[in-house]
């Protein structure tokens, strides 16, 4: 059944196209960028038949024939997972972080190496072993949204890109993902976020198998990046667009640096697990995509706390656990 079609125009020949997905506020921001017969494509939603003729209809609607550039911000599965439909030999070119890269077939396509990893992982961070099978197995649905591709071109960031008539800069922004990119137009100050900087939520960072190692400090260097630029309007892959970036990043980094003190308070003189710090942190949840984000999330700032010489780390073959410094 189509969806009705939710197009606007942002900025002269950009366009907003809002899909349906099944988390977060319910629905996912992609940009379309204009050039005569021919569009770009910035993020491209889940790989469903509503999120494709979406697609198609409004490249119809702009009377684009052909998708000649995809770039994707990063590789979850609401931002990448229909790249293989619009993607590869005789379709558009795929652009993507090169850190990225090497995270999309473990995720997505070879997934009992990551599953036997993610589990490994989950049981030296304290969580029960009955947990612990059904969160790492929960990754296997979200293969069936995603449709592989290879990439035409591997981005480092720094790089100028053209996406339709605009010449944008590329910007490395890891900490929700290592291969995290935004997009900056500095003639009109356009910053094209993806999941960096949201108007209301704050993006999951996590420390877990796939992410760089210290996610929360990269995370929160990108944020006084993007913010040194003071764009004029922020496009963000969730909620609405808005303008007054500092505020927003402001509001960001005291989120992490409160959470960051929370936690101290939760370790106190004992020595814990992350599993634990992280039920004391936000309490039971029944969902499990939930459980295994808080638990990512409580070890990025445990590690950023680590880094920082405020917590002490200890690791043996059976167990990781912190203790305050």
């Amino acid at each position: 059944m189509a969806i009705e079609l939710s197009l606007s125009e942002v900025a002269a020949g950009v366009f907003e196209l809002r899909l349906p997905i099944p988390f977060e506020d319910g629905l996912v921001n992609v940009f379309l960028f204009t050039d005569g017969a021919e569009a770009d494509l910035l993020d491209c939603g889940m790989n469903s038949e509503e999120s494709l003729d979406a697609i198609h209809r409004a490249l119809e609607q702009l009377g684009s024939r052909k998708l000649r550039r995809l770039m994707v911000t990063h590789i979850h599965p609401d931002h990448y997972g229909a790249a293989g439909m619009l993607a590869g030999d005789g379709l558009a070119d795929l652009y993507i972080h090169r850190l990225e890269v090497p995270l999309v077939h473990p995720r997505y396509v070879e997934l009992e190496h990551l599953v036997a990893e993610v589990r490994h992982y989950l049981l030296v961070n304290g969580v029960p072993p009955d947990e612990a099978e059904v969160l790492s197995n929960s990754q296997r649905s979200l293969s069936q949204v995603v449709k592989t591709a290879e990439p035409s071109v591997q981005l480092d960031g720094a790089e100028s890109v053209q996406m339709g008539s605009r010449q944008l800069r590329v910007e490395w922004t890891p900490g929700h993902s290592p291969g995290h990119i935004c997009l900056y137009e500095p003639a009109e100050g356009l910053l094209f976020a993806g999941d960096h900087i949201l108007p209301e939520l704050s993006p999951n960072i996590g420390l877990h198998p796939q992410s760089t190692p210290d996610p929360l400090h990269e995370y929160l260097l990108g944020l006084a990046r993007m913010s040194a630029y003071t764009p004029k309007l922020v496009l963000p892959a969730h909620g609405r667009p808005f303008t007054e970036v500092t505020a927003r990043v402001d509001a960001l980094v005291s989120h992490h640096r409160r959470r960051l003190d929370q936690i101290l308070e939760i370790l106190g003189r004992e020595e814990k697990s992350g599993w634990q710090v992280a039920l004391d942190l936000w309490g039971p949840r029944d969902n499990l995509y939930e459980k295994r984000l808080a638990l990512q999330e409580g070890l990025a700032h445990l590690q950023a706390l680590a880094v920082e010489a405020r917590v002490g780390k200890s690791v043996t073959p059976g167990s990781v656990r912190w203790r305050r410094a």
